[in-house]
């Protein structure tokens, strides 16, 4: 697919979206390096889709020529494989490991061949996704119940590096974040969503 076939990605457009995913990609690189345990993973899951992002608004006509799509659906079977293994350790599934392996998979669908993306499928993901940045902007991650569970100390948050005290968290990885944070998952998600649409 050429970039001309894009009207909705336009040269100044597509390197607007390329600068704001470059900061995502820093910031959630810095965070992984900071981090331990589950959050590290976590943020290095998202590193990786900042930088598939980036190539494929940068190089729109060739995104769909390469193997990335493997790469994400491997990414996706390791979140969800977190997500169960997270489930059975911690007795309570986390959604945002679950959110996690949906995002990946909508990163491997963007990079299947148009001829097998049905419309109505991309409609799911991009309803998905728009979602999604409503809850990252607006901070609703954190009320989610699974990150209220009484009987626990208070979880590690996702951005904030640990203390030299071990937590005794009864979920290793919850939604508290800073405003950065959770404006670069919208900022991210809302590309996903807008190169779904423009494709």
């Amino acid at each position: 697919m050429g970039a001309m076939s894009m009207p909705l990605l336009p040269s100044w457009l597509r390197l607007a979206w390329t600068a704001v995913l470059c900061g995502v990609l820093v910031l959630h690189l810095v965070h992984a390096w900071a981090m331990p345990g589950q959050r590290r993973w976590w943020h290095a899951g998202h590193t990786v889709m900042a930088a598939g992002m980036v190539v494929m608004y940068l190089l729109p006509h060739l995104t769909r020529q390469v193997p990335g799509a493997a790469l994400f659906a491997v990414l996706t079977a390791s979140s969800a494989g977190a997500a169960i293994v997270f489930r059975y350790r911690e007795g309570v599934l986390n959604p945002l490991w679950v959110a996690s392996a949906v995002d990946m998979l909508a990163m491997t669908y963007m990079l299947l061949p148009a001829a097998v993306r049905p419309a109505w499928l991309t409609g799911v993901f991009v309803t998905y996704l728009t979602v999604q940045v409503g809850m990252w902007a607006l901070g609703l991650w954190d009320r989610t119940p699974a990150f209220h569970r009484s009987g626990g100390a208070e979880p590690a948050v996702l951005d904030v590096p640990p203390s030299n005290a071990a937590p005794t968290a009864v979920v290793g990885l919850r939604a508290h974040s800073t405003p950065t944070v959770r404006l670069s998952l919208a900022a991210m998600t809302a590309s996903m969503a807008y190169m779904l649409v423009a494709m």
